[in-house]
């Protein structure tokens, strides 16, 4: 079937949406046909002047507007959350229209939705949907695909592997907006599930339990200091263990089966967050305690509408400035089976949740529209397109992803 566009960005008009746009008139090669999309008529024709491409009017709540707008594109991006709320249609529509989909969703029940509506039939006709297409939660899976191939390099097994992360950033409301609506609306014992990205898992209940999320500090011998568990980090590992039990199923062809092999019969991913430059153990007991206040708050109705009074609203998030010079270093430890260890590096420019996830869902939408992803389905980025996502961002210059083949301490 003919398209008019090759690549339609819908939610143009919030803020990581406009971002989202700015990135993709920079980097769009030539030859491809691109649009933004929303339900503002007026200022999507301003911006798409501005930017020198098409534009598409749709309303999330208008199903006639979603599949016209599926309809004429290869593929879909969307920045248009709360997902749970409103991403349900538009990845509805890009299934029926054999549309291939990406968006920045961190919400691990709209993912399970997702997968459970769509993945046979998205499989089965080549369809590729490709949630967490942001900082959640592909470096996360970066690094963990990285380290799956140095252990088969190095000949070794993983026993588990420990990311640490540092972080100079700001929030978005849109980004608040989905964590709201995660603690008003989401399935508790869904988001506390290890394999809830995994249907039908065949894992007993004390593997279930052996896999729970960190809930204290650790002493990072790596970065010799304490560490405390990383706030997105139950999101992250979800979406790494989709990643490893697609691959583990062949339902991962950019990801070479004998990988697997290369992980311990009781792996697990884990992260955390380093909040001091010295050895910091107050510091993260600190910062461990608040994140659980925080989430605790966020639980109630009160901590929701605080939230929202005094948080940023939809469509607001941080300066240019903080935008510029936002920065991620995360740190991966492998432990090996028998002992050992080694570790990887990965450093992302600007602000993470902003400048950085509008950065990857780019290079992930270029990568469906140039014919790169590999198999059809609800995947994961990586699951779908490999190590060829990682050489995409890296050809930014802003991204990198490095082997360190000392040692790691202790």
């Amino acid at each position: 079937m003919n398209r008019d566009f090759d690549i339609v960005l819908l939610g143009a008009t919030g803020f990581a949406g406009g971002h989202a746009a700015e990135r993709l008139a920079k980097v769009a090669p030539d030859g491809l046909s691109w649009a933004v999309a929303g339900r503002r008529a007026d200022a999507l024709a301003a911006l798409s002047k501005r930017l020198g491409c098409g534009h598409v009017v749709a309303d999330v709540e208008d199903t006639e507007s979603l599949t016209a707008l599926a309809r004429s594109t290869r593929v879909l991006l969307t920045t248009a959350g709360p997902f749970a709320k409103l991403g349900g249609p538009v990845a509805d529509a890009c299934v029926a229209e054999r549309t291939h989909y990406a968006d920045l969703t961190g919400e691990v029940p709209f993912m399970r939705g997702l997968i459970d509506r769509h993945h046979a039939r998205a499989k089965a006709e080549g369809t590729t949907l490709l949630p967490a297409s942001g900082f959640d939660s592909v470096p996360a899976e970066l690094a963990a695909f990285t380290a799956m191939e140095e252990a088969r390099r190095r000949g070794v097994r993983l026993a588990s592997l420990r990311t640490v992360y540092r972080l100079r950033g700001g929030l978005n409301g849109g980004t608040l907006a989905s964590a709201i609506d995660i603690m008003e609306n989401g399935d508790r014992r869904l988001l506390a599930d290890p394999y809830s990205l995994v249907p039908n898992a065949s894992a007993s209940g004390p593997e279930r339990r052996a896999l729970a999320d960190p809930t204290r500090p650790v002493f990072d011998e790596t970065g010799g200091r304490y560490v405390a568990p990383f706030f997105m980090g139950a999101i992250n590992r979800r979406v790494v263990r989709r990643m490893i039990e697609l691959a583990r199923a062949g339902e991962s062809p950019a990801i070479e089966g004998d990988l697997i092999d290369g992980l311990g019969d009781t792996f697990r991913y884990d992260e955390y967050q380093s909040v001091s430059k010295g050895r910091g153990w107050l510091a993260a007991w600190t910062t461990t305690a608040l994140l659980g206040a925080g989430v605790g708050l966020l639980s109630t109705g009160v901590g929701r509408r605080l939230a929202r009074r005094f948080g940023p609203s939809p469509g607001e998030g941080p300066s240019e400035e903080t935008l510029r010079k936002g920065l991620t270093r995360m740190t991966t430890t492998a432990f090996l089976e028998g002992g050992g260890t080694f570790v990887i590096e990965q450093d992302m420019q600007g602000d993470p949740g902003n400048a950085a996830t509008v950065r990857i869902l780019v290079e992930v939408g270029l990568a469906l529209a140039a014919g790169e992803a590999q198999g059809g389905g609800v995947l994961t980025p990586v699951s779908a397109l490999g190590a060829r996502l990682r050489e995409r961002l890296g050809s930014t210059g802003q991204h990198s992803v490095t082997v360190d083949q000392r040692p790691a301490p202790g």
